[in-house]
């Protein structure tokens, strides 16, 4: 994954790079540095962050499922 691939992931979440990096418990600098030239080498995405992202929107997604099925049974008295 590169630089842009990271932040549309991002984008997708409605995340900044500062609540990412609280949520996995990383300095800000470094989710900062992901993806920058330094000293002629691409400071590297670590592997994990693109199935860790894709797991937390998945969760969101049944987060949000979860919360409209129970206030339409509670709506209906179930």
């Amino acid at each position: 994954m590169d630089r842009e691939d990271f932040k549309e992931l991002l984008k997708i979440a409605k995340m900044t790079k500062k609540e990412f990096a609280n949520i996995a418990n990383i300095p800000y600098g470094t989710v900062n540095n992901w993806g920058l030239n330094r000293d002629g080498k691409i400071l590297p995405i670590p592997g994990w962050v693109e199935p860790f992202m894709q797991y937390y929107l998945q969760a969101k997604k049944l987060e949000y499922i979860e919360k409209e099925i129970c206030l339409k049974m509670r709506n209906n008295n179930i």
